[in-house]
């Protein structure tokens, strides 16, 4: 399981099995390595540092993907504490 946080340093969710929920079992969408694809197959943004989900303002995204089947909510992990605040490189902004 990997927790995903914004810029700020909120806690947004986490990734398991390669799928995207927010903290309370929402699914956002899924991974594929390092890319992110929003629950409609819109491209979302890259992990960085494996906590952020960053989108780069600067290029074209890809393409859009068939969405997938929605997969079954997992059971919750205990809600993670928000983590300070990063700067975000010129260009990125929070891909959610």
């Amino acid at each position: 399981m990997q927790y995903i946080f914004q810029s700020n340093g909120w806690y947004l969710g986490f990734i398991q099995n390669g799928y995207l929920f927010s903290g309370n079992g929402i699914y956002l969408g899924w991974a594929e390595g390092s890319h992110v694809w929003g629950a409609n197959g819109q491209y979302r943004g890259l992990i960085k540092d494996g906590k952020y989900i960053l989108r780069n303002l600067y290029i074209v995204p890809p393409v859009p993907r068939v969405p997938k089947v929605l997969p079954a909510i997992p059971a919750l992990p205990e809600p993670v504490a928000n983590r300070t605040p990063i700067n975000l490189p010129i260009g990125y902004v929070d891909a959610f």
